[in-house]
């Protein structure tokens, strides 16, 4: 696939200040609440509360339920005979995740390569008020382990189609190996029940811009990135330092503002070059209501790159006869972009009062509803003036199987045709559809089937067809 002449162009990335929804979405229960994954319907609504037995000290995060036989329990491995459920009574939890993949351009693009690969995915969450250490206080522990590849240079579009098999994101070489790497070490204190803060090496890939029937990392929706994201978030960072804070005026709303580094580190400590890319400033609100008595949900995300050197786009040139970019001319240390995204349920069965889980990679509700994402970027900074996506998605539209998922989704992204096309061998714009079902053997085993059709982004390049699979086991 060629290279977009375009500072990290190539870098698949999200929103950053959804690291603070992601807080948000994890935010504490509400007294004695437990959680399992696979039938309950969570309500993060912001607590700090004990828990019903007497000598139970309060925590800021919930204890899990990992019980029940292995058809219907979210780990696979259950609760090791008590063991993780005192751990967690303690302050400590634990979980590991494997995801497989296995793809193929079926037809079209640059050619019909096959790509398999993995990832191992190891959770820890110290919950330091539980411990009776600090109250208020949450240490997030994320690292990844990567090996194989992917679809995404085959299919002769810009941006990835195979979301998934990204992280641990190397800008370099999206295709490289990941032996044992830290993509997320942060520190969370809360002050009160509506004011927190947060510091570290954050994981901006965690769950993108969050969308019940839209978002997951591409492990249990959508594939795509643009069913993921918006596609002028190709510009920021997947794991970087950043510091930030939270409000959250009442359960149904949440407010941040961040703080980070614009250069990646994702496969280093974050210090190594920290300022090369500048900064960024990431401001989001995210709300959800009820509409005919039906949850829905709203996001507005808006980020403020500065004090680095982007590519004025207007000023690339062709060297005649080399057939390369030419000299940039012109340079600016500023960028912008703006996403909005909502879902709303059309349809549900016990939709209960309180706010949904956003962050569990799956919809809460057996049902299905609409999505939508809209973005806009600078148009003398990036190469995706706007990019849209909409499409329907649910849970248990088979009566027999309330667990498994399903969606379809179509996206359209505005490349821009007096900058971006022509001498540099780019289409004006670039589309494509995606429909998936995920089907949950158990709680824990999830497998799915992807098919996208996507339109080039390359000239004198056929529209491709991508089938694609998934196996997700939750540890």
């Amino acid at each position: 696939m060629k290279r977009l002449p375009v500072r990290r162009v190539a870098s698949n990335l999200s929103v950053a200040c959804l690291f603070a929804l992601a807080l948000a979405g994890h935010a504490l229960p509400a007294q004695g609440q437990a959680v399992n994954q696979a039938d309950e319907i969570k309500t993060p609504a912001i607590q700090i509360a004990a828990d019903p037995a007497a000598d139970q000290p309060k925590g800021i995060l919930p204890i899990p339920d990992y019980g029940g036989d292995i058809w219907n329990r979210s780990d696979l491995t259950g609760d090791w005979g008590g063991k993780r459920t005192e751990w967690a009574n303690k302050g400590v939890q634990v979980g590991l995740e494997s995801l497989f993949w296995a793809g193929s351009v079926v037809d079209g693009g640059l050619s019909d390569e096959s790509e398999s690969g993995i990832n191992l995915t190891y959770k820890m969450k110290l919950d330091l008020m539980r411990a009776g250490i600090l109250p208020g206080a949450l240490i997030d522990f994320r690292a990844e382990t990567r090996y194989g590849s992917n679809t995404n240079p085959h299919s002769g579009t810009t941006q990835p189609n195979f979301t998934a098999s990204l992280p641990p994101v190397d800008y370099n070489d999206l295709q490289r190996d990941a032996d044992f790497t830290i993509t997320n070490l942060s520190y969370t204190q809360f002050l009160s029940e509506r004011f927190g803060a947060f510091l570290g090496k954050l994981d901006l890939f965690e769950n993108g811009d969050l969308n019940e029937f839209a978002s997951g990392r591409g492990r249990t929706q959508f594939h795509n990135y643009n069913l993921n994201f918006g596609a002028p978030t190709l510009l920021v960072p997947a794991s970087t330092l950043g510091v930030g804070g939270l409000y959250l005026p009442n359960k149904h709303v949440t407010l941040s503002s961040t703080l980070l580094s614009g250069t990646d580190c994702s496969f280093n400590n974050c210090f190594h070059d920290l300022d090369d890319s500048g900064r960024i400033w990431a401001n989001a609100a995210m709300f959800q209501y009820r509409l005919g008595g039906l949850p829905g949900g709203a996001n507005v995300n808006g980020l403020y790159f500065f004090d680095t050197d982007f590519t004025n786009l207007g000023t690339l040139a062709i060297i005649p006869g080399d057939g390369v970019v030419g000299p940039v001319t012109s340079t600016t240390d500023e960028s912008w972009l703006a996403v909005f995204s909502f879902w709303q349920y059309l349809s549900a069965k016990e939709a209960g009062e309180g706010p949904l889980d956003l962050t569990n990679q799956r919809p809460d509700l057996v049902g299905w509803g609409v999505f939508g994402r809209l973005s806009f970027a600078d148009e003398d900074t990036n190469p995706f003036k706007t990019s849209l996506s909409v499409g329907i998605g649910g849970r248990g539209v088979i009566p027999t199987r309330p667990n498994d998922v399903f969606g379809v989704g179509y996206f359209y992204n505005d490349i821009f045709s007096d900058r971006f096309t022509g001498q540099l061998g780019f289409e004006g714009h670039s589309q494509g559809g995606e429909a998936f079902y995920n089907l949950a053997i158990t709680p824990a085993a999830r497998i799915s089937a992807n098919l996208q059709y996507l339109s080039a982004s390359l000239q004198d390049v056929d529209d491709a067809t991508v089938l694609s699979g998934r196996f997700h086991l939750s540890f």
